[in-house]
């Protein structure tokens, strides 16, 4: 089994500054949205990059973001 957060499907166009799409955390009364599902139902997985503006906090590190 694996926990699943869902997101939004990807934007028509991907963003100017770069050829990413961007999505969103869909919310269901104030909850994100999650199940578990059986893993052979997982087709791919993808990658996701915060959007927090210009520079990345400095109290960021590999090993705890």
């Amino acid at each position: 089994l694996a926990y699943v957060q869902w997101f939004s499907l990807f934007t028509a166009q991907p963003e100017p500054h770069h050829p990413m799409y961007k999505v969103r955390r869909p919310l269901k009364d104030g909850t994100r949205i999650v199940s578990i599902i059986p893993v052979a139902n997982i087709r791919h997985s993808v990658h996701l990059l915060p959007k927090f503006g210009p520079v990345a906090p400095p109290h960021w590190t590999s090993s705890n973001v």
